[in-house]
C-alpha cells in the first residue's frame, strides 16, 4: 500500500511494537500483569497504532516445550485491552503451536489484528488461520519468519500465499544473512583465536 507525496509514492508504514510477545523471551516468559499494564500505557501514550501481547511464541506457546509462561496470555492480553485508549491490540499466531480457538478468545479479549507467523517457505498452512480472522472481522496479516532462509523470489511466492491480507512482512528472525559465500578463517585467524 502507497501513500503520494508529490508525484512520488510513499510506502505506508504502520508499526506493530511487539515488545509485550517478543520481549517476553527476554524475560523467560515472566510478564506480569502489572509490566503488560505498564508497558501498554507507555506504547498507547507514545502514539503506537498496534501492541501485540501474547507468549513469545504467540497464542498458546505456553507449554514445556516453549517455555511456561508465569501468567496466562488470556489475562496478560485482557489488561493489555484495558488500558489501551488509542493503540489497538495484536496477538501473533503460528498454525501447529496456536489454534483457531485460541483466535477467537483473543478476539473476544479485545484483539483487532493478528499477525499469522510461518517458517519463508510454509505460507501454505496460514491461509485458515487468516480466513477465519478476516471472518470474526479482524485485521490478518502474514508474516514470514527466518526470511534469511530463502531468495526474495521465493518470498514473494510465499507472500502472494497469504492474500488477501494487506501485507506480509519478512523478518530473518535470528539475524540476517550475509551476502556472498560463507567466509572461511584463515590461517592466521584460526591460529589467534583463543
Amino acid at each position: 500500500m502507497t501513500v503520494s507525496s508529490g508525484d512520488t509514492p510513499v510506502p505506508r508504514v504502520t508499526v506493530v511494537d511487539s515488545t509485550l510477545r517478543d520481549g517476553s523471551h527476554a524475560k523467560r516468559h515472566r510478564f506480569t500483569v502489572e509490566d503488560v499494564r505498564a508497558v501498554a500505557v507507555a506504547l498507547d501514550g507514545a502514539g503506537v497504532p498496534w501492541v501485540e501481547v501474547s507468549h513469545g511464541d504467540g497464542l498458546g506457546g505456553s507449554s514445556f516445550n516453549y517455555g511456561l509462561s508465569l501468567v496466562d496470555e488470556r489475562v496478560l492480553i485482557a489488561a493489555a485491552a484495558d488500558v489501551l485508549t488509542t493503540s489497538r491490540l495484536a496477538v501473533l499466531l503460528l498454525p501447529g503451536i496456536g489454534t483457531k480457538d485460541d483466535l477467537v478468545r483473543a478476539r473476544d479479549l479485545g484483539a483487532e489484528l493478528v499477525r499469522v507467523a510461518t517458517h519463508c517457505t510454509e505460507a501454505d498452512i496460514a491461509p485458515q488461520h487468516l480466513g477465519l480472522a478476516r471472518d470474526l472481522g479482524m485485521t490478518a496479516v502474514g508474516f514470514l519468519m527466518m526470511a534469511h532462509l530463502a531468495d526474495p523470489e521465493a518470498l514473494a511466492v510465499q507472500a502472494r500465499m497469504t492474500r488477501p491480507a494487506p501485507c506480509c512482512p519478512a523478518a530473518p528472525s535470528s539475524g540476517s544473512r550475509p551476502s556472498g559465500p560463507p567466509s572461511r578463517p584463515t590461517s592466521r585467524s584460526a591460529s589467534t583465536a583463543t
